[in-house]
């Protein structure tokens, strides 16, 4: 009987959840109903589409107060978020952890250290749902401390409602969010490749992209093909042509171009 009182909760979250299918309501009561499974401090439910800005759905915030990251991120950060690459490439639906997808070295990359650990925390995990070949639906859910194998766990055992209730829920809308499609978000997908084209030779301004999504040299070497000595060669030659000194400069050049062209 003590083990079903305990559960009670749970349950009564489901019956809420399940009334606020279709409705505006629906993913703030998702990101509640986790949250009392697994203590988190901030959720993010997101629409994933390949060539454009990815769509807010909704924002939530639990105890902290974080300032909002979204208009930098839309404006051309979510090229470096490693579940927007893994959005990108075939994958399984599902819940996904940060270190099992994040490259090499992620958490000592400047985006990790100057952006994702200040806005979404030290740790997260998606539920990822490919709804088409260009959508993928995402929930978010970000915490200031790593989540535990115990956690991870949980969250596991209730992924296939939580993804069922999510297609459902965007089966039932009566219209859809419309994507963004201004001339900025048409455009946002290939800054990360243009990068440093118009200063940079090609392998340059490649071990420029690749330096930016947090790869180190052993693992940029690796995947150009080319010894770790001469991506370090390529890189303080790209940083002379930039005007920078060091990873850290660079991330800066690049939010200032997003800035600039948002």
């Amino acid at each position: 009987m003590e083990g079903l009182l305990k559960e009670l909760p749970l349950h009564h979250g489901l019956a809420l959840l399940f009334e606020q299918l279709g409705s505006s309501r629906f993913w703030r009561s998702l990101a509640l109903q986790l949250q009392r499974i697994v203590p988190c401090d901030n959720a993010l439910a997101v629409c994933f589409h390949a060539q454009q800005a990815p769509l807010i759905l909704e924002e939530c915030s639990f105890g902290t107060t974080l300032a909002s990251p979204m208009p930098l991120y839309c404006q051309g950060l979510y090229l470096l978020d490693p579940f927007y690459q893994l959005a990108c490439e075939p994958f399984a639906d599902g819940l996904h952890h940060l270190p099992d997808i994040a490259p090499d070295q992620f958490r000592q990359s400047t985006y990790y250290l100057d952006y994702h650990s200040q806005e979404v925390g030290q740790d997260e995990v998606q539920y990822l749902l490919r709804l088409n070949d260009s959508q993928v639906l995402s929930l978010s859910l970000g915490g200031s401390r790593a989540f535990t194998p115990a956690e991870l766990g949980r969250l596991r055992v209730v992924q296939d409602w939580v993804l069922a209730a999510m297609k459902r829920h965007w089966q039932l809308q009566a219209t859809a969010p419309a994507s963004p499609r201004t001339g900025l978000a048409d455009q946002l997908a290939p800054m990360l490749e243009q990068f440093g084209r118009d200063c940079l030779s090609e392998r340059e301004a490649e071990i420029a992209r690749l330096t930016l999504r947090g790869l180190s040299s052993k693992a940029i070497a690796q995947q150009l093909a080319i010894s770790p000595e001469t991506v370090k060669v390529h890189r303080r030659n790209m940083y002379a042509k930039l005007g920078v000194a060091n990873h850290s400069e660079l991330f800066n050049r690049f939010i200032s171009q997003l800035s600039q062209a948002g």
